[in-house]
């Protein structure tokens, strides 16, 4: 408080709590850069595991879709059964059993799928990475046989460096 012509008056400071204020300012500044320190690799994992999830449905979903589809076809068409009332329970635990395998599809393909797609592309890249350097051995070999061919037939010839030396 400061004293004005004796009367005491309130200096305004900015809020520095959860109501708002300087406060907030620095919390949203601090989450931003958290949210900027994700590397390259991880953005492109992430990604990936996305990708991989949607897959992974989509294959629990035909999975499902192809079961119903045996199911009804070897029963009612194969078999030539007619669908009776008294057996609905046992054709609905047939349907969840066919649930239950397309979940367990979804359940295994996620976490086992960013694995194995981590390692093959690591193993691509191992790959990629030997050819380049082989290519590069290649056009070394390719620079010193160039040079080679361009020497004159009493240098290649000479049993060493010796002979040159006396001249």
């Amino acid at each position: 408080a400061k004293q004005q012509d004796g009367a005491a008056a309130m200096e305004m400071q900015p809020l520095k709590s959860a109501e708002g204020g300087e406060g907030d300012d620095k919390d949203k500044k601090k989450s931003n850069m958290h949210k900027k320190e994700k590397s390259v690799l991880q953005g492109k994992l992430t990604k990936l595991a996305v990708q991989i999830g949607k897959a992974g449905l989509v294959m629990s979903a035909i999975t499902v879709i192809i079961l119903v589809l045996y199911f009804a076809i070897d029963t009612f068409v194969v078999n030539k059964k007619q669908w009776l009332p008294e057996c609905t329970p046992v054709y609905v635990q047939y349907f969840v059993k066919f649930f239950i395998i397309g979940v367990t599809v979804l359940v295994v393909a996620v976490p086992e799928g960013l694995p194995l797609a981590v390692t093959i592309s690591l193993a691509y890249s191992v790959k990629v990475r030997n050819i380049k350097n082989n290519y590069g051995r290649n056009i070394f070999t390719v620079r010193v046989v160039k040079h080679w061919n361009r020497l004159s037939r009493e240098a290649v010839d000479a049993p060493s460096l010796e002979a040159f030396k006396g001249r």
